[in-house]
């Protein structure tokens, strides 16, 4: 305690403790001197800085205030519930039918992209079925019009695209989303019905009445029993390629009227024959001028049975099949990217999808063959060799399927087996013994083609010199073997006999059936 003197005598003020920020308390010290203060002393002077809080209050305080900032007022919810609308740009403020119409005239497919008010309006299922005829739709620019090709285009005001427009348009096409399988097949029709227009009824041909109303019939899509139609108009414009040609300038002088077939394969290709001319001219349902990557490659776990079937409809209704109803030569403008396609021949092996596989080898031979840059010259189509050697490492808990893979690849091309590989060694004599383990399982398959296989590498030198000077003397042909052929014999009689006979063109052979796709499915049932 202290002491002070005044006036009235002593008067004493007691010294309290106080509570510092760490929690501690301060006690006075009892030597120490007292300061004046200009404060009455009824009002203990204030300990310098902000002033402490206790945890349980700070924590509840803190709670309280994060709850009450939860709760907007009235007038702070109605301004933030509802943010003031994005004004439209002049582009999304026009009509959708103007939008289309820019749309349809850019053919830039990233319109959509730019906003979501543009893609609502371009994406609809009229805009898709116009792209898809456009981007498949073989139509020379030289070719005439009419109003049954506008009524059947509608909304486009149609201008055919050149061929580079058309491949970009393609590739473009092929990358959306929305180009399914479903999409393009329904499509398909209508890409033949416009050829058909185009190529016999704008020419000016006429038909009698009974040929009339069944080419009719066959266009509504009631009927595809009759497929040939017989007509009379003036001589056709001669293709470029035979504008040299003396017997075909000749015929193309005479005054008509000529006669023509028109012969359509429903999903597949239409053919106008002239029989004065004695030419054929044909164009296939889909115009595919690149196969997609994206298809070729499959996906990080394989192929998926659609994934199949797209590419079987594809390779069938663009006509990329040696056909053996049909005097033309075989020959595609399609191309294909081989290193990606072998990239998923690779994934279809060691996924062990052998439909993938087979259509996937089907491709790439008919277009390595036939591509209209070869001009009709035969060539030696070869595979990578890796292919049988992947064969010989996956696959092997399943004899029967591993020897149908490597067979598989012995169709396509049998000379690119490398033969001085260990691993096709090893193969083979793993196979010859589990015939002789199990004979009655293993022997007719694995055993034969094992046996086979042992003798055709020792004789491959000798192939592979063969076929560079007779590119013809391929073993096999479009999966087709030459029964004339010295070492097509023995294949036949050291794997293929008495039970399987020898293996023809197997180009058409498809898991896609072309012919379930063209009347309408109304029209059977009413049927």
């Amino acid at each position: 305690m202290g002491s002070r003197k005044g006036s009235d005598g002593p008067v004493t003020r007691e010294k309290k403790d106080r509570v510092l920020p760490s929690g501690r308390v301060s006690r006075p010290n009892a030597n120490a001197k007292i300061a004046k203060s200009a404060r009455s002393p009824s009002k203990p002077k204030r300990p310098p800085g902000r002033p402490f809080k206790m945890p349980a209050r700070s924590s509840s305080s803190q709670l309280s205030s994060r709850s009450t900032s939860a709760v907007p007022s009235p007038a702070t919810a109605s301004l933030t519930s509802t943010p003031a609308p994005r004004p439209l740009s002049m582009l999304e403020a026009l009509p959708v039918e103007v939008i289309e119409q820019i749309f349809l005239y850019s053919l830039n497919l990233n319109l959509p992209r730019a906003s979501p008010v543009l893609a609502a309006a371009i994406s609809r299922e009229q805009i898709y079925r116009i792209l898809i005829i456009l981007a498949f739709w073989d139509d020379p620019p030289t070719n005439p019009r009419s109003a049954a090709i506008n009524r059947i285009l509608r909304p486009l005001d149609y201008v055919s695209l050149t061929l580079d427009q058309r491949g970009r348009l393609q590739e473009a096409v092929f990358r959306c989303r929305w180009c399914t399988m479903e999409r393009l097949r329904e499509q398909i029709p209508t890409i033949i019905i416009l050829t058909i227009h185009q190529q016999w009824i704008n020419l000016g041909i006429t038909m009698k009445p009974d040929q009339q109303a069944a080419l009719d019939k066959f266009m509504n899509r009631q009927d595809d029993t009759i497929r040939i139609f017989h007509g009379e108009g003036p001589p056709l414009k001669v293709a470029p390629h035979l504008c040299q040609h003396p017997e075909m300038q000749r015929l193309s002088r005479i005054p008509g009227p000529h006669k023509y077939q028109l012969h359509v394969k429903p999903m597949v290709m239409v053919e106008v024959r002239s029989e004065t001319m004695k030419s054929i001219v044909a164009w296939p349902a889909l115009a595919i001028l690149k196969f997609p990557d994206h298809l070729l490659r499959g996906g990080k776990t394989g192929f998926t049975p659609d994934d199949v079937m797209y590419l079987e409809m594809l390779r069938m209704c663009s006509n990329n099949f040696a056909q053996n109803d049909t005097p033309l030569l075989p020959s595609t403008i399609s191309t294909v990217d081989r290193t990606v396609l072998h990239e998923g021949v690779g994934n279809a092996i060691r996924t062990q999808n052998y439909n993938a596989l087979i259509s996937l080898l089907k491709i790439d031979e008919y277009i390595f063959r036939f591509h209209m840059s070869r001009q009709g010259r035969p060539v030696c189509y070869t595979i990578p060799s890796d292919h049988f050697l992947t064969v010989t490492r996956v696959g092997r808990d399943k004899p029967h399927l591993n020897a149908a893979f490597f067979e598989a690849l012995i169709r396509a091309s049998a000379e690119s087996i490398p033969s001085n590989a260990p691993e096709i060694l090893q193969w083979t004599l793993e196979n010859v013994r589990l015939s002789q383990r199990n004979p009655n399982t293993y022997n007719e398959i694995n055993g034969k083609l094992a046996h086979w296989l042992s003798n055709f590498v020792l004789r491959l030198p000798e192939q592979l010199d063969y076929i560079q000077e007779f590119p013809q003397g391929q073993l096999f042909n479009c999966g087709q073997l030459d029964p004339l052929d010295m070492e097509a014999c023995r294949f036949i009689e050291e794997v293929l006999e008495p039970w399987r006979g020898p293996p023809t063109n197997w180009m058409p052979e498809s898991l896609f059936r072309i012919d379930d796709w063209w009347v309408k499915k109304s029209d059977l049932s009413e049927n």
